[in-house]
């Protein structure tokens, strides 16, 4: 561990360790929205089966199939953005030189970064507001609604998170690729003969 000059522990040691946290984070919850896949994908088989052989459904297996849908996705959302699976204009992208195309990726993060910001805001609301009037969904199953889109705001986040890393990133990469400044050698002094 890099330690400065005071004995104080390197704020690019601190911000590594509090990324990979939220990368093992990030994995873990694209695991359980695979996980949750798989439940369903079963789920929906073995009611299928069933109602085909003896007749017999679970009625609520298409409403809770919906909410994992829901939750699959924002599961998963952050971790596609860290392995850049999102769509990209990789077509456009490739036709830049690599300044430009720094440039344009940094561009486009700060955007995403407003747009996600509100998200964060408007999903955080909308699920404090569910909590706090304890709001039910007017479906079969009846469930509170607020544990069902809590999911929203933490992947709005934890995408927002990841953005910023893309950004640093970026800035990091655009920071190489900058022209460096020739050194300049000091001229000899006036009256002397070199």
């Amino acid at each position: 561990m890099y330690k400065g000059d005071a004995g104080q522990i390197s704020t690019v040691t601190i911000f590594e360790k509090i990324w990979s946290a939220l990368d093992k984070t990030i994995t873990a919850m694209m695991v359980f929205g695979a996980a949750i896949i798989i439940i369903d994908m079963l789920a929906v088989s073995i009611d299928v089966i069933l109602r085909y052989l003896f007749d017999i459904t679970y009625t609520g297996l298409f409403e809770l199939t919906e909410y994992s849908l829901l939750w699959i996705t924002f599961l998963a959302t952050a971790w596609l953005l860290k392995i850049n699976g999102h769509i990209r204009l990789d077509l456009v992208l490739d036709r830049l030189n690599p300044r430009r195309k720094v440039i344009t990726n940094i561009v486009t993060a700060i955007v995403c970064e407003i747009l996600m910001g509100f998200l964060i805001w408007y999903s955080v609301k909308l699920t404090a507001n569910d909590f706090i009037n304890g709001t039910y969904l007017s479906t079969v199953l009846q469930p509170i609604k607020w544990p069902i889109e809590i999911i929203i705001a933490i992947g709005y986040i934890l995408l927002f998170i990841v953005m910023l890393k893309r950004i640093y990133d970026n800035l990091k990469i655009w920071q190489s690729l900058s022209p460096k400044k020739p050194e300049r050698t000091p001229s000899p002094p006036r009256g002397e003969i070199s």
